[in-house]
């Protein structure tokens, strides 16, 4: 068995996973990665290994079979945040669909690989996921089949997350036994939904249901997960390991204590094709939440971009005020709050981007920092929020990066009296 190194990211709530094919003692420092990545020919390698029902491995897929044209996304989202697609050469017919192979609710994981200057490969774990739609090809020339695979989330917002019958979690439940449950949910033929342990934060050890939820047939379990984490002011997502998360959003939205993961310079070739975008039509810099009623009148809380240094602040561009966000299961002043800040961060965030090219690193993840300099545009070891990551499965070693300015987003905050 391979020994897996593991970190633990407070600052984005996910981890950074790896291990070797051959043993190793010695673990990989940030900092060494990061160099070697600029001033080394990266040689890329992809791994995909077809899972049991309980998320061991069943069988590796051999590097050799996987065509050299797939997709890895990855996005700053609650719920989905990753998708894979890739091509399988077929030749042999190991990969044709069948009930006893590649078949619907079949699950893989996904490592990308680096090879190290002594020749030993560094796999990093980069999710477990479901596959979504398979297309064989059989024509002259060609024998493959393509895979659409998608973040392990996708059960509970697809076919086999739809409630039958409505679906009540009443005041008072344990959130921690709810979200065991859906997790657990049988499926039917015998499995689980989520095999795995789920990963919940101590801060929210014994927390309870403020709100009864009530989900109709139709409906499904995403929508009664997302109403769970809104009443704990939880980020929720599946990590590297295919493990659920459920993270308190002020942990992992204090964007000005989080540490710098990386520091890139133009003028060393470390990213190119720097393409600045302003959004200014949607600029928001002022959100008003509403929650439940209490003794006649209702929670609420304003959240303003309210700092002289910011470009989008009020006092520089005058207010722009989001729609007022109504949601039942907010239920104190203090979530109120919380959830005003929130939407006002994932406002600001999205307003001024940088779309960058850069060598690639495993190491990168969303809603992590890195520092950019690029004289061009006066941009001097600032910072920026990794907001999305996308390259192709081939040799090329290069990602693709968007990145937000991190400037938009410190703001005060104020409570409204009801």
């Amino acid at each position: 068995m391979n020994k897996v190194y593991r970190t633990k990211n407070s600052a984005s709530g996910d981890l950074v996973s790896y291990y070797y094919d051959n043993d190793s003692s010695s673990s990989i420092l940030t900092s060494d990665i990061n160099e070697w990545v600029k001033n080394s020919t990266i040689k890329q390698h992809y791994r995909l290994n077809l899972l049991n029902p309980d998320e061991s491995v069943r069988y590796v897929i051999p590097e050799e079979d996987i065509e050299l044209n797939g997709n890895f996304n990855e996005n700053y989202q609650n719920g989905q945040r990753r998708s894979l697609s890739v091509r399988l050469f077929n030749e042999l017919k190991k990969y044709t669909p069948s009930i006893n192979g590649i078949w619907t609710g079949v699950r893989f994981s996904y490592d990308a690989g680096i090879e190290l200057q002594d020749g030993n490969i560094a796999w990093f774990k980069k999710g477990v996921y479901v596959v979504s739609n398979a297309t064989p090809t059989h024509e002259p020339g060609e024998r493959s089949v393509s895979l659409e695979l998608s973040d392990k989330f996708s059960l509970f917002e697809g076919a086999s997350g739809t409630l039958e019958m409505s679906y009540t979690i009443p005041v008072g439940t344990d959130i921690e036994e709810a979200l065991k449950d859906i997790l657990q949910f049988q499926m039917g033929n015998g499995d689980r939904m989520d095999p795995k342990p789920m990963i919940y934060n101590a801060a929210f050890k014994n927390r309870q249901t403020q709100a009864t939820i009530s989900k109709e047939a139709g409906s499904n379990f995403g929508e009664i997960i997302s109403e769970l984490c809104t009443q704990l002011n939880a980020e929720y997502f599946y990590d590297v390991e295919g493990n659920f998360n459920a993270v308190p959003i002020n942990d992992v939205t204090n964007d000005v204590d989080k540490p710098i993961i990386d520091d890139l310079y133009a003028d060393r070739g470390d990213f190119t094709s720097n393409n600045l975008s302003f959004d200014f039509s949607t600029i928001i810099n002022r959100v008003y939440v509403t929650g439940s009623t209490t003794n006649g009148g209702y929670y609420e809380a304003m959240a303003v971009n309210d700092d002289p240094s910011s470009p989008l602040c009020y006092q520089r561009i005058g207010y722009r005020t989001a729609s007022p966000i109504n949601d039942p299961n907010i239920t104190s002043d203090v979530l109120a709050q919380d959830r005003a800040d929130y939407e006002l961060r994932n406002k600001l965030i999205l307003k001024s981007t940088v779309g960058i090219q850069t060598p690639f690193n495993p190491l990168y993840i969303v809603n992590n920092i890195i520092t950019l300099t690029d004289e061009f545009y006066g941009i001097v070891q600032e910072q920026f929020l990794i907001q999305s990551i996308s390259y192709s499965a081939d040799y090329s070693g290069m990602m693709s990066v968007s990145l937000s300015n991190t400037r938009n987003l410190p703001f005060f905050t104020g409570r409204r009296g009801r």
